[in-house]
């Protein structure tokens, strides 16, 4: 009998051991789960870091030929690098200001093929900086007066966008375009094509979201502003 009981201790003891290994190597997977994971947010968190640095470093790169053309055609433009503190894509107007860039005219953007969609001012909660204007796509897009284009290119939520900086030091957008007819560091003149409308990026239908910075700063009412100028649109 005590040689029975030995027998059964023995085996109790072996299963208990064989149950300790199992737990210690479900823990052992379980680290080496964690640590994989771990492993691969790292490496995902340094491969987007490195997108976002490539990316600031060709807008820079952009930004900086800008200036070069600018300055080429005799333009004292200053314009903002991305990642700089506080930066825009629009260039720092305040040295435009004066420069001769040709007619001093205000147009309307569209012409009469269009209507007005959603206004400047707040809506769900957040400022809606331009004022929209309904048309169909393809509809010619033209400059409000004379300037030099500092932006044309992929914008994101306004998709293809043309910006450009006027003689008065006025920076207007024209975003959610089909098409762009121009480039940057081209001078334009009031009413020249610089884009055909159309819906990219954040959009519901073909428009043109015009917005207008003073002094290449906050955005105002497009539609004031204009009609202070003699433009109603």
């Amino acid at each position: 009998m005590a040689l029975t009981s030995t027998t059964l201790a023995a085996g109790a003891s072996t299963v208990d051991d064989a149950t300790t290994d199992r737990a210690e190597l479900t823990q052992d997977k379980s680290t080496d789960s964690t640590l994989l994971a771990r492993g691969v947010q790292d490496r995902v968190a340094r491969d987007s870091e490195r997108v976002r640095v490539d990316t600031v470093a060709q807008e820079n790169a952009k930004r900086a030929a800008t200036e070069a053309s600018l300055a080429a055609n005799d333009v004292p433009v200053q314009v903002s690098l991305v990642g700089a503190p506080g930066s825009k894509l629009a260039a720092s107007a305040a040295s435009l200001k004066g420069t001769n860039l040709g007619s001093k005219a205000w147009v309307n953007p569209l012409g009469g093929n269009y209507s007005l969609s959603s206004n400047y001012g707040w809506r769900w909660g957040r400022l809606h900086s331009g004022q929209d204007m309904a048309c169909p796509t393809g509809t010619p897009v033209r400059s409000i007066s004379s300037g030099v284009v500092t932006f044309s290119g992929w914008a994101g939520n306004l998709g293809y966008k043309v910006e450009i900086l006027h003689w008065d030091g006025t920076v207007s957008w024209y975003g959610h375009n089909s098409k762009l007819r121009v480039s940057e560091g081209q001078r334009v003149e009031p009413g020249q094509l610089i884009a055909l409308a159309g819906s990219t990026g954040n959009s519901t239908g073909p428009h043109v979201h015009l917005e207008i910075h003073p002094n290449g700063g906050n955005a105002v009412p497009p539609k004031r502003w204009l009609a202070a100028r003699g433009v109603n649109i």
